[in-house]
């Protein structure tokens, strides 16, 4: 699995560090110094609708409030604390958050987060493979998990978080499905209700259509069609488990997108022209990916590709922000 960002204040000028790692949230919160002494180490990739980060930090808090409206991420964190301490949650009521516990927070309400020395698993989710897990997405917001009905779920991160680098993108649904049911556990330690099974079998159709459209990516005259045909499902239905996205046809857009930009990512393609890669990821041609690609990312090909061989040299904070910002927007 790609890693997406690697930032360490160690490496950083004293002077700049912090401000470096604030820019580095820059699009997802605000970040203040504490009277404690700053540190800060990052470590993320990008999962199948989710992302992973490995985090060491302190003197730092982390709030949104104002943002909420700005960036409108749609998504939960999972903050599952390996060592130290936490203090997150409801921006008006944090709490403590100890070895083997996880906080729940939902991006769409208030947070805060912060630390005099911590270490952390962190994992954005989308929304619906959080309501997948829990039936009912009320009163999860601030919703601390216990380190005994956390147990499993806190396995499953400690292990992601050492094998991250060597998943493949093949088994990254399996990931988020084993995911999706240890946090089921860790929220209804006494057994799921019909409303979570109810939700939990949409997600798994949902996975079902994205398995199939990945494998197809590069087929232009995939559509709609072979999916309601292979897998069995009515087109209304089929738009209600995309619906968020936009609908199935715009959801295999943004796909092949990713797909291209992931090429332009890889070091191993960088001899292939974009009118090569293209096709590749179902486009008609070198114009029509341009134009599609500028209009999503807001940036054209050619210029993220010479950003991004520029950070796979410096590890430059703008590249890693301009990469965690177009995943982000995947996650929700």
């Amino acid at each position: 699995m790609r890693e997406m960002l690697d930032f360490d204040s160690a490496s950083c000028e004293p002077r700049e560090a912090f401000a470096l790692y604030r820019d580095l949230y820059s699009h997802g919160s605000d970040v203040e110094r504490t009277g404690d002494p700053f540190f800060a180490r990052v470590r993320a990739w990008r999962l199948d609708r989710s992302l992973l980060f490995v985090r060491e930090y302190g003197g730092v808090r982390h709030r949104r409030r104002e943002r909420i409206a700005q960036d409108n991420f749609d998504h939960f964190v999972l903050h599952h604390v390996v060592a130290g301490e936490l203090i997150g949650g409801d921006i008006d009521a944090p709490v403590r958050v100890r070895p083997g516990e996880t906080l729940v927070l939902d991006t769409r309400k208030a947070m805060e987060n912060g630390a005099r020395d911590v270490r952390l698993i962190t994992v954005s989710l989308a929304r619906d493979a959080v309501r997948a897990a829990a039936g009912s997405l009320d009163g999860l917001h601030g919703h601390k998990i216990g380190e005994p009905e956390g147990a499993l779920l806190a396995a499953l991160l400690r292990t992601l978080a050492t094998h991250a680098a060597n998943l493949s993108p093949g088994v990254q649904p399996a990931v988020t499905r084993s995911l999706v049911d240890l946090l089921s556990v860790a929220i209804n330690p006494v057994g799921s209700a019909a409303r979570t099974d109810f939700y939990r079998l949409e997600f798994v159709r949902r996975e079902a259509a994205q398995r199939l459209i990945e494998t197809r990516l590069a087929d232009r005259d995939f559509g709609v069609q072979d999916i309601t045909r292979d897998i069995g499902i009515s087109r209304a239905s089929l738009y209600r488990l995309f619906e968020a996205q936009g609908g199935v046809a715009r959801f295999i857009q943004l796909r092949r997108l990713q797909h291209l930009r992931d090429r332009l990512d890889d070091r191993a393609f960088d001899n292939q022209s974009l009118a090569a890669l293209a096709p590749l990821s179902g486009f008609s041609g070198e114009s029509h990916a341009s134009r599609l690609f500028k209009q999503v990312f807001g940036i054209s090909p050619s210029a993220y590709r010479a950003a991004s061989i520029r950070g796979a040299q410096t590890q430059a904070v703008d590249v890693m922000v301009r990469r965690w910002s177009s995943s982000m927007s995947e996650v929700s």
